[in-house]
């Protein structure tokens, strides 16, 4: 008994000396951040916010009348919800293009277009079709609805939604000829995004977690088609400045840095670092009590060092194939 005892409180210490390192941001390999960064720099303002909005609309109703963005873009989901598809994705574009700048409403639109094509394909495959003639409301869609609106209105947030309407076709098109352009151009969007310091978008979160994640779930042993190839540990540096801004500013549930601790530990992994992997993992346990999460972290915890990298190459391929959590939906940031 005085064993176990023994055992419990060592891991219990062990949790708090790895939280504790987080805290003072340096000691796991952190960037410095520099003063006076805020949560509007970082993207992260607002998202309790964000979180109701996200709600309304997703019911599809929009009785309250807070918004006419947010009342037009729940009548858009409310006619999808009836079968009006092309209604309501034109209902959500126009919601869109009244509040360029909301990341709800964006991301909205590209989930609902992203579903919708995916069961258009479903059911063409059923009936024993392969053609891919999309209607005229989903083709190219919404990557040429996100490069009008960046044309008409080049904010940050129009261009990370277009640079995340690459990531939903490669998602839905994982063939390597259609993936490797369609992240490429993607990093692109997003590291213009970061280049722009005027209005210290170089901390814009959603945009560094976006390129860390491109970069992440490329594949291992690939070289990819870019102008100039990014370093090998440029994932690491993109998903570690994303932590150090976060913890900078403050802001963001413990799920939302237990979910950028864990995917930190995978790039650091990806690299061949396993004690960093698995003192970010260690971190993002201790963060949350989800029970989905914890399980993802144990997986990776019980891997040997020599089968770590296949094993993560694993995961990315199924977590790519899951359509139902797509990696281009921004939800996890407020919900």
């Amino acid at each position: 008994m005085k064993f176990r005892l023994k055992i419990i409180a060592g891991m219990v210490l062990l949790g708090l000396l790895v939280v504790v390192a987080y805290l003072r941001s340096g000691l796991l390999d952190l960037p410095a951040v520099r003063k006076g960064v805020t949560a509007m720099d970082a993207g992260l303002l607002g998202l309790n916010e964000m979180k109701a909005m996200d709600e309304v609309v997703a019911t599809g109703r929009a009785s309250d009348g807070r918004n006419g963005a947010i009342a037009i873009a729940a009548l858009g989901v409310a006619h999808i919800r009836l079968g009006e598809s092309e209604r309501g994705i034109r209902q959500l574009q126009k919601a869109v293009q009244t509040d360029p700048t909301n990341l709800v409403l964006g991301n909205t639109l590209r989930m609902e277009v992203l579903q919708l094509k995916r069961r258009w394909l479903r059911e063409r495959a059923d009936n024993g079709e392969i053609a891919l003639d999309f209607p005229d409301y989903l083709n190219d869609e919404p990557i040429r609805f996100f490069r009008e609106l960046v044309r008409t209105h080049p904010t940050r947030e129009a261009k990370l939604q277009l640079a995340l309407g690459l990531v939903d076709h490669m998602l839905l098109f994982p063939a390597l000829e259609i993936k490797a352009p369609a992240s490429v151009e993607a990093v692109e969007i997003l590291t213009d995004i970061l280049r722009d310091r005027k209005i210290n978008n170089a901390y814009y979160i959603p945009a560094l977690y976006a390129r860390g994640l491109n970069y992440l779930y490329r594949p291992f042993n690939l070289v990819w088609p870019e102008k100039i190839a990014a370093p090998p540990d440029a994932a690491s540096k993109d998903l570690a400045a994303v932590v150090a801004i976060a913890q900078k500013v403050g802001v963001g549930s413990n799920t939302l840095k237990a979910e950028v601790a864990l995917t930190l530990g995978d790039a650091y992994a990806k690299e061949g670092k396993s004690s960093l992997a698995r003192s970010w993992w260690q971190i993002a346990n201790n963060m949350v009590q989800d029970k989905r999460l914890r399980e993802r972290v144990f997986l990776r915890l019980k891997w040997p060092d020599d089968d770590m990298r296949t094993n993560l190459e694993q995961v990315f391929e199924r977590q790519m194939e899951d359509l139902d959590h797509p990696l281009s939906d921004l939800r996890f940031m407020w919900l």
